[in-house]
């Protein structure tokens, strides 16, 4: 249980060259007890619960990379969803599963 003054976070693990640290970009506490934590992350990581008994400085680096890499997968899975559907000749199972996944990965 936190004791007075302790705050749980939820924070991912980043890497940044040589460097490592916890992050609380991208993590967010939405529930729980004394006991207990839920969290809710927008990308995968190595996640943990830490305790801090202060602020936690944030960093808009991670936020940066999430967006472009966001845009960047859109972009290429709208392509590969238009060469799917270009691509009668090439027409069989295999292509309209991967056409299904690239559509469901956009949406």
């Amino acid at each position: 249980a936190p004791r007075a003054g302790e705050q749980p976070y939820c924070v991912s693990w980043r890497m940044s060259g040589t460097r490592s640290r916890w992050t609380r970009s991208g993590c967010t506490r939405i529930g729980g007890d004394a006991l207990r934590s839920v969290c809710a992350c927008t990308h995968f990581s190595t996640f943990a619960i830490l305790m801090a008994t202060h602020a936690v400085a944030e960093s808009s680096a991670l936020t940066v990379v999430t967006y472009v890499g966001l845009s960047v997968s859109l972009v290429c899975l709208f392509l590969a969803i238009v060469t799917f559907l270009l691509c009668r000749s090439l027409w069989s199972v295999s292509v309209t599963l991967h056409l299904q996944l690239s559509i469901c990965l956009f949406a």
